[in-house]
């Protein structure tokens, strides 16, 4: 049996990394990736080529914008046979309004086949996102017009 937490772990730091063929590589052809919402601050990438374009142009979420971050939590489970989760409490604001923070909690669910991710589930509360962004969409791209379309 392959070491999926060692692969959930090692996937994660290529992403931080921007090292996005590397993160390419631990998509199953077929992987799906589903982030909780609705369109545009949620929705499901199919396969490794739109996984990764969808972490490079920030489709889901509030997308790209000057962001500051700061990581709470980071706790990580292997679960069932083939599956690893990761629950994560973070916190991000924009630089342009530093007494806006967005605390999020976040759980994301990697089922696996064999040694390659087939899904990952992302149960963010996209409720948090839809509201601060009514708050901010003027200083968000993606909602502003100055952002990448789907």
């Amino acid at each position: 049996m392959t070491d999926r937490l060692a692969i959930a772990k090692a996937y994660e730091a290529a992403l931080f990394a921007g090292r996005m063929d590397e993160v390419a590589g631990y998509f199953a052809d077929d992987a799906v990736y589903w982030v909780a919402g609705a369109p545009p601050i949620g929705g499901e990438w199919r396969g490794p080529a739109a996984i990764v374009r969808a972490f490079e142009g920030r489709e889901f979420g509030l997308g790209a914008a000057d962001w500051a971050y700061e990581e709470m939590e980071r706790t990580w489970y292997p679960a069932a046979d083939d599956r690893v989760i990761v629950e994560i409490r973070e916190r991000s604001w924009l630089k342009s309004a530093p007494g806006d923070v967005l605390d999020q909690r976040t759980c994301v669910v990697m089922r696996f086949r064999g040694d390659r991710i087939a899904e990952m589930r992302d149960y963010s509360d996209s409720k948090l996102y839809e509201d601060f962004r009514a708050r901010h969409a003027a200083e968000l791209p993606k909602f502003s017009g100055g952002g990448s379309a789907r």
